[in-house]
């Protein structure tokens, strides 16, 4: 099975990442494979750069690009592990090309959905190059997502966490969702 993750910058998919990897669910990560790229060519993993590398390759390969990339990936961890989860899915295109790729795997959609001002101060506190210095900069990279179709992706999906009350709460509900997708998909 391939659990797709999904949600907006700042929405806690990097905390369901890690409950996942805390249960030996190998996790891979399509914004590492952006920034992977935009290494290889040369690129600054400046906000400016990932969405320039992020826009370049789905030119280059469509807009199923970064499941494109990371499909080889995904294929070796699939001989070992029953689940693997792929985290930050933000399309439509992406999942149809995961479904293409991956014909004879159950695949979910797990969403995790977070208000704007939340994520906002989640990312200025993590710190990662790419993110948000000003609200003006977060606005903008929400349109972009939104713009690669990400609201579509979340509307659609297969389980939804809301990530709006405390920290504790929120693990508590990966936990419970956890438990779901693993029970209800490998009876």
């Amino acid at each position: 099975m391939i659990i797709l993750l999904t949600g907006m910058p700042g929405s806690g998919k990097g905390e369901v990442a890690k409950a996942f990897k805390k249960l030996g669910i190998p996790v891979v990560s399509m914004g590492d494979a952006i920034r992977e790229e935009a290494e290889k060519r040369g690129i600054p993993k400046t906000p400016e750069g990932l969405k320039y590398v992020s826009l370049k390759v789905r030119e280059e390969l469509g807009p199923g690009a970064v499941a494109i990339l990371i499909a080889p990936k995904l294929k070796n961890l699939l001989k070992k592990h029953k689940t693997v989860v792929v985290e930050g899915v933000r399309s439509p295109k992406e999942v149809e090309e995961f479904r293409k790729l991956f014909p004879n795997e159950e695949i979910k959609v797990l969403a995790i959905h977070s208000p704007p001002g939340a994520r906002y101060e989640r990312m200025r506190k993590r710190g990662r190059s790419d993110d948000p210095k000003t609200w003006e900069e977060f606005l903008d990279r929400d349109k972009k997502e939104l713009n690669f179709g990400i609201g579509e992706v979340i509307a659609l999906a297969d389980y939804m966490i809301v990530n709006d009350d405390s920290f504790q709460k929120f693990k508590r509900d990966i936990e419970v969702i956890i438990r779901k997708i693993l029970y209800f998909n490998h009876q």
